[in-house]
């Protein structure tokens, strides 16, 4: 069966982990045609903080000791939300549809955006009753768990640190979203690739 629309391989960085008290500062995308598995376009952009939410001073301090470069690169000309969020749901619904989110994990990643399209814009990450048109089809797929339903792997053992650096296309983890979208969009390739070969 051949596999239609675009998976949309997503990572963010926030200046803490509560999408109500604190703020996103970068949204990337990688888009990844399904039928071929090849890259079918990419976004990033760096946003201004709300100025309703304030910083966590323990993912301040992380991000100084151990990515510092990262943090500066999402600080970089920072765009007001709303023309990001707007910029986001146009590069989303000029790929092929349907639109597959996909982020490790999808409970983080998708919370944040699903909580910036509620404020910008007039649609929200997934379909539900309560919910405006919904920008992506259906659930969203977590990187993670699809690691461990292909392979057979445990849970504990299908994420990030776990394995083999070829399988993210050898792109370096280094906080910066697009870096780490592109990393998680080449797992995506890679898992997807073993499953239709074992098929």
């Amino acid at each position: 069966m051949t596999q239609q629309g675009t998976y949309v391989v997503v990572d963010i960085e926030a200046d803490g982990p509560d999408p109500f008290a604190n703020s996103m500062l970068c949204l990337a995308a990688v888009a990844v045609d399904a039928a071929t598995l090849a890259e079918a376009g990419t976004f990033a952009q760096n946003l201004a903080p709300r100025p309703e939410t304030a910083p966590n001073p323990r993912t301040l301090a992380w991000f100084e000791a151990e990515a510092p470069e990262a943090y500066a690169a999402i600080r970089r000309d920072p765009q007001p939300p709303a023309e990001v969020m707007a910029r986001f749901v146009a590069f989303v619904e000029g790929l092929k549809a349907p639109a597959i989110f996909v982020a490790h994990p999808v409970i983080f990643d998708g919370a944040w955006v699903d909580r910036y399209l509620g404020l910008f814009t007039d649609v929200r990450l997934f379909d539900h009753a309560t919910h405006k048109t919904p920008l992506f089809a259906k659930t969203g797929i977590d990187l993670p768990s699809l690691v461990m339903g292909v392979t057979g792997r445990p849970f504990l053992e299908a994420h990030r640190g776990r394995l083999p650096d070829a399988w993210f296309g050898d792109v370096p983890h280094t906080h910066d979203a697009l870096d780490d979208a592109k990393g998680y969009a080449n797992l995506l390739a890679t898992v997807l690739r073993r499953q239709r070969a074992a098929a």
